[in-house]
């Protein structure tokens, strides 16, 4: 294959990204409609669904020409090289399930496009090195460009494929794109471009997962990369993402789902699915080299093996390997204790709360079991009827508001570890109960905004709290719940303010004007179903016992009917302030509550 020289060239672009989707999903919007005069309900908009928009999608024979950027050793070359030649390959000797059969499945794009139902048969075109670093270590949007047209690669039938090594530093590069892909040219000669970063000392943990811990989330053990390069095997996955989005949206107006802007596409609109019975922090059920133990699901040429993305396919499920999946990544019952009867919730302010801001939370714990006929439907009492369905008895647990304790004079100073929210939530000395500890918005908390939100636990430091479990008695619930407004609230106050990754569209409305305490609503709500459910750590939940999915925690993002990664789903809206939420609660209150797991269905059911 050729080597070319490098020439300079400049087009506009219209681009499409491969976010960065952390385990506490980005925000799109709600969309409304009208129903009555206090409140309305959003109708499935169509944006909200994965559509064909009319525009040409890429087909033939197509060339991906390779422009690599930096210093890339020959073997980290190869890597790529035999992937693309690999996805339309003619030999019947490569194994199955191959990379071949994953890019067969684009096909069904074309039918629905009612085109030739083929995939586009992509070879590998011309190579160019540039590993004199020629645009220097700093590159934009329009360097990528730049890139991207040498030496006149930018044609029909053409992808040109920029691939940057791991001290370049691109714009969005690990803070909201782990790659992009676009189209550059004049109207009637656009041609197609994609740019792919190598994360292995920038990111591996947001652009190389499963093959690096991630930077937020459960931290299990990454898997092994399949060609034992951590940074190259992430390109591998995030090239075929964009290779699937670049022949079926090519120009902005083929398939893809939510806004133009920052549309979720063939694979993008599956984030993290790897294999069946995958969910957020667990890839799926994968094969396993025996020799390297590294795990991939689809072989390639030259003895090749590959992780790639699922594809989202309207007709069924998305594509990925064929086998089954274990047990311990089941959400299923694990023999232990659950919580039951009536239990107190008793509340440890630490730091400064309002009044009006504590009066959020004490009536949404009042709401849990408030009669049906005090509020109006859906309500919060409603929701928490979803926890019946683990129990045998449908009424076994009943929570009311206990004792509140206040802290204001951060006793134990602004920077809490793990050991001093036990210590305070021993504070709450009652039995039959669950203490929660509430740190205020300038307390710094162990893990707080990197890995969690909140946490629930047990703990043995209080002889007077404990609860009904068994051999457990000596043990009490607790959870703890941070107030992100100042630290992180694109994090753990999701869909009421920008995400810290991903598109900017604007956030919802908070349905009690305060982003902080909403979002700590929707993190207890969790919690408090995590909590009674899987009180000691044997109870109800998926994947490791160490970072587990449990009732709320096993259906991220999602609040409404519709809801997918960046829509939190189809929302109330009270026409007086433009606030979304789900649940009606006491005292006129409205509350934004999170989907529950329905073991009785295995599917996460909301109130909406």
């Amino acid at each position: 294959m050729a080597f070319n020289s490098i020439r300079k060239s400049s087009h506009t672009p219209a681009v499409a990204t491969l976010l960065i989707f952390s385990l506490l999903h980005v925000s799109l919007a709600a969309r409304m409609l009208t129903e009555h005069p206090q409140q309305t309900t959003t109708a499935q908009d169509p944006s909200s669904l994965l559509n064909y928009h009319r525009g040409p999608l890429l087909s033939g024979k197509v060339s991906v020409n390779l422009i690599w950027y930096g210093k890339f050793t020959p073997t980290q070359r190869s890597i790529i090289s035999d992937f693309i030649a690999s996805l339309s390959s003619a030999k019947s000797n490569v194994a199955q399930p191959s990379v071949t059969t994953w890019w067969a499945s684009i096909a069904k794009y074309y039918q629905l496009a009612n085109m030739n139902p083929s995939s586009p048969s992509l070879s590998l075109g011309t190579q160019i090195i540039d590993d004199s670093y020629s645009l220097g270590h700093s590159l934009t949007n329009k360097h990528l460009i730049e890139l991207a047209s040498k030496p006149d690669q930018l044609i029909i039938n053409s992808i040109s494929v920029v691939l940057t090594a791991s001290d370049v530093a691109v714009e969005g590069f690990c803070s909201s794109r782990c790659g992009t892909h676009g189209s550059s040219g004049k109207a009637d000669k656009k041609s197609a471009y994609i740019w792919v970063g190598n994360s292995e000392s920038q990111c591996p943990g947001q652009c190389a997962w499963p093959f690096h811990q991630p930077i937020y989330g459960p931290q299990s053990p990454p898997l092994v990369a399949p060609n034992n390069d951590v940074g190259l095997d992430g390109m591998v996955i995030n090239l075929a993402s964009l290779l699937a989005g670049t022949v079926t949206n090519p120009f902005g107006n083929g398939f893809f789902q939510g806004p133009k802007e920052a549309p979720l596409e063939a694979a993008s609109a599956c984030p993290g699915v790897y294999g069946k019975g995958a969910y957020p922090g667990y890839a799926g059920s994968l094969l396993v080299d025996p020799a390297s133990g590294a795990s991939y699901n689809a072989h390639g040429e030259n003895g090749r093996k590959y992780l790639l993305p699922a594809l989202l396919n309207r007709a069924a499920t998305p594509a990925q390997p064929a086998e089954s999946t274990p047990n311990e990544f089941r959400f299923q019952y694990h023999n232990g204790p659950l919580l039951s009867g009536r239990i107190s919730i008793n509340l440890i302010w630490y730091g400064k709360f309002t009044p009006s801001q504590r009066a959020i939370i004490t009536d949404f714990i009042t709401s849990l079991s408030s009669p049906a006929p005090k509020t109006n439907q859906p309500s919060v009492a409603t929701w928490w009827k979803g926890t019946h369905r683990y129990y045998r008895n449908p009424s076994a647990v009943s929570l009311s508001m206990g004792a509140q304790i206040l802290d204001e004079a951060y006793s134990m100073g602004k920077s809490l570890s793990i050991n001093h929210i036990q210590r305070l939530a021993a504070r709450g000395g009652q039995p039959n109960a669950i203490n929660v500890v509430f740190t205020a918005a300038d307390v710094a908390v162990d893990g707080f905004c990197m890995s969690r939100c909140g946490t629930h636990g047990s703990s043995s430091a209080s002889r007077t709290a404990h609860l009904r479990g068994g051999d457990k008695n000596n043990k009490f619930a607790y959870a703890w719940v941070g107030n992100p407004e100042t630290q992180c609230p694109g994090q753990c106050a999701w869909p009421f303010h920008q995400p810290i990754y991903g598109p900017q569209s604007p956030p919802l409305v908070a349905p009690n004007n305060d982003v902080g305490l909403d979002g700590m609503v929707m993190n207890l709500a969790s919690l408090l179903a995590g909590t009674v459910t899987n009180p000691f750590g044997n109870g109800y939940y998926q994947g490791p016992k160490e970072a587990p999915l449990e009732a709320a925690s096993a259906c991220p993002g999602v609040y409404g009917k519709g809801a997918y990664p960046g829509y939190a789903g189809n929302l109330l809206v009270d026409r007086t302030t433009g606030a979304s939420y789900n649940a009606n609660g006491v005292n006129g209150r409205k509350y934004l509550l999170p989907a529950l797991y329905d073991p009785t269905t295995s599917s996460c059911s909301t109130l909406l």
